[in-house]
Order: structure tokens, then sequence, then C-alpha cells
């Protein structure tokens, strides 16, 4: 279903006969805002194609985005995780946004989000998930966004289109420490001070204690955004500032308690499970001409971990101390080759080529996390599903337009900790594409 599903938003994007590309002729206008007005600007806690509505007088916008991945594995592949995401072979996604705005100050949002994934032949799994909010546009200031939509944490969740980062996988640091793909219900809080400062502060249902993995730590707390958990809640708040040139700066929180309607029984009796958590992120974003730098860093702490693994079955070790990060640089090669993109209107908008956007950026990033950086106490000698890798991607991005990109990465990857039968981690070689309309 997902193949037939990416394969009509593929036609879609590519059709002239339904005006994904609309002609110059400005009767048409309309229909071209309708779904071919990308501004490239971002609405706070969305990504490119999912703010559309805002930056156009349109009343009805449909986007989305499309992706495609192959990974190939030069080695032994680590699946203690028991989440497809992290290591499967084929992935396809494609995820339509439809908006409303029947007055200034009311968005109505809609979102699709469906993926395949295979591990080969022996491992597959269909997602689907809806996605729905109100956005009361209040002020400036302050506005109230309420129903499913992603948390304010690190830098991919909320710049989670293909076009937005360069490698053809999120970064692991923001997969095994800062769950991406993360959509949750709640309500948020957000706005724009002295032109400089954004902010956001939401307030989302508690995480799914009986799902955690040792591996992923609060990532598999995530899944499933209509459980409606109410025993606990998730604050989430972030800053970003942008005073200064083409540098953007930000910094965000998860604060929630896990297990606060579960009890265990402990040597000391009955004890609530209580697993107090907090997650803190920090990253930079500079670009200068041709070159665009990117550093991030996070750090979580979680209390009570011997309480979680008895709820757990004795069966999961969950980390108290995490941490993770990166640095990534980027270098668009393109006029080293003697190619130098020349401004102006593409002389054929229905094309797959237009000249003038075309970009070629090459990448490395150097990465560290460790799942388990400080273990309880009395967990030092159960069997802990522990990733301390340091890995290091260098690929390629090609753009043919500025909403396409053909990826091809490389990873080398230094896990310290052996898979359960004996053998080290392997690296991978990475491919993808990805649109956004």
């Amino acid at each position: 279903m997902i193949p037939k599903l990416y394969l009509l938003g593929f036609l879609l994007f590519f059709s002239p006969s339904i005006c994904i590309f609309a002609q110059e002729d400005p009767l048409d206008s309309k229909r071209r805002k309708l779904v071919d007005t990308l501004t490239y600007e971002t609405q706070s806690g969305l990504p490119i194609a999912a703010s559309k509505i805002y930056f156009t007088d349109a009343k009805f916008t449909f986007s989305g985005f499309g992706e495609t991945n192959f990974v190939n594995y030069r080695g032994s592949k680590n699946r203690g995780s028991s989440d497809l995401e992290l290591y499967y072979t084929n992935l396809q996604r494609f995820v339509a946004y439809a908006a409303w705005k029947p007055v200034n100050w009311l968005v109505v949002y809609g979102e699709f989000f469906a993926e395949f994934l295979n591990d080969g032949s022996l491992e597959s799994d269909f997602e689907y998930l809806p996605e729905f909010f109100l956005d009361f546009l209040l002020d400036e200031r302050l506005n109230v966004r309420v129903g499913t939509h992603q948390p304010g944490i690190g830098f991919i969740n909320n710049n989670d289109e293909p076009i937005m980062f360069y490698s053809v996988n999120r970064p692991e640091a923001e997969r095994l420490i800062i769950p991406s793909q993360w959509i949750d219900l709640g309500v948020t809080f957000y706005g724009t001070f002295q032109e400089k400062w954004k902010w956001s502060f939401g307030v989302f249902q508690g995480l799914d204690t009986e799902n955690l993995n040792g591996a992923t730590w609060i990532r598999r707390g995530r899944d499933n955004a209509l459980r409606f958990n109410f025993s606990s809640f998730v604050f989430n708040p972030k800053v970003v500032y942008q005073g200064i040139e083409d540098t953007e700066i930000s910094v965000s929180g998860l604060f929630t308690t896990m297990g606060r309607d579960h009890q265990v029984v402990m040597e000391e009796g009955p004890m609530g499970v209580d697993a107090q958590t907090r997650l803190l992120s920090a990253y930079v974003r500079h670009q200068r001409g041709n070159w665009n730098f990117m550093a991030l860093g996070t750090y979580g702490q979680m209390r009570n971990t011997d309480r979680l693994y008895r709820f757990l079955n004795n069966s999961q070790v969950i980390g108290k101390e995490v941490y993770g990060g990166y640095v990534e640089t980027s270098y668009n090669i393109l006029p080293l080759l003697g190619f130098f993109p020349t401004e102006g209107k593409a002389k054929n908008p229905n094309g797959l080529f237009r000249k003038q956007e075309f970009q070629l950026p090459i990448f490395a990033r150097l990465e560290r996390l460790n799942t388990h950086a400080g273990i309880h106490a009395q967990l030092q000698s159960s069997p802990i599903s522990q990733t301390d890798l340091t890995s290091l991607t260098v690929g390629a991005n090609f753009n043919p337009r500025r909403n396409i990109v053909l990826k091809s990465n490389y990873q080398i990857r230094w896990n310290s900790q052996v898979l359960p039968d004996g053998s080290k981690e392997g690296n991978r070689i990475e491919m993808g594409l990805g649109f956004i309309f």
C-alpha cells in the first residue's frame, strides 16, 4: 500500500496537468497557491512544506513530502532495539498536509503520515498516523497550538523533511537519544519577541512506560500519539536566537515522570516507579557562503531506573544518564566545478531540472553517543543492550531543483559494545531520494 501512496505523491509532484507546477498565467494564481507556493519559510515547530499555509494568502493549501531510502550493511547489523526504523533495509515514506485558514487568526491543520519498512525478507512493517491540530494565531508574541503535533526538542524533530538535512537517515543522536519522528497530543504556546528570539512551551501527554527499550532510552515511549495517557505530562520549553547574521542558536528540554501511575514491589515494599526524566539539547547552525556548519549536543538523566527495570519484567536496563552529539559541515562544490547557477525564473517550471537551483553539497558528520553513560549500581551486572557509538558519515547531496534531493553517504561505525553473537557492528552505505511540495 505504501509504495502506491509514495508513487501517487511522486506523480502528484511532477504532473503539470494537476497544477503542481502551474504555468505563469496570472489567471491561474489561485491554483498555483494551492500546491506550488513554497516560500521556504518555517513556522515555529513546523518544517518547510508543513508551513505553507502561514505564508500565503490562500485559504487552503495542500503540501507534503516523500522519501525512499536504501541501506546496505557492510557487516553485522544491530537489531537489539527491536525498532525496525533503526535497522531497515528499505524505507518508503509519504506525508500529506492539508491546511485551512478560514480566518486570519485560525489554522485548521491535518496530516496523514504513512511508511513502509522492511529488513529484507526477515521483517516488515506498515505504519500510518493521522495528525490534527488547531493553531490560534493571536499575536506575534503569543500563539496557541492544540492537538497532535511535534514537540520542540533538538533540531531534526521540527525539521524532518528530507531537503532539510544532509544524510539519508537522521543523525543517530536524534534517533537514539532525542526521539525523532515524534508526534504527540498536547498544547504548545509559542511566539516571537524583539524579532530575534523565538520561544515555545509545550505540554504533552505522558510517555508510554510499558513500551520502553533499553537500547533507545525514551524513544519507544513516544509510540502511538492516540494512546491518551494523562497520568503524567511532558513539559517542553524551547528558545531560539537568530540575532546573529546567518546563525541560529537553540536550547530546548523535556521534563517528565515515567510510570507515575505504576507500582512495583521492591525490597523495601511497594513503591511507585516515578522515574523522573529530563533531556536537554542545544544546537548552533551557521551558514557562510557555500559552507554550512552545525553542532548539536544532548544530555539526559532518569531517576529510579531500578524500579523501572522491575516494572519492565527485569528485561530492560534503562540508562540513568545518556548523552549524544555531533558536529557537521558541508560545502557546495558546484562553483569548484566551474558551474555558477544564474538567478532568475526557470525556463521550464514543469521540468525536473532547474539549473539556477542546482546544488551539490558534500558533507561530513562526526557523532558520539552513549545510551548508558550512567547505570544504576544495582543493575551493573544485568544484561544491557547498550550503544556506545562513535560514527563518521561522509556523503553528497544533489539538488536538481530546490525541493528535490538525491542523497548518498557512507557511515563508519565504531560501537564499543559487541553484538549478542560476539561480532562488531558493521558500516553502512545509504542512498535516498526525497522531495517536498
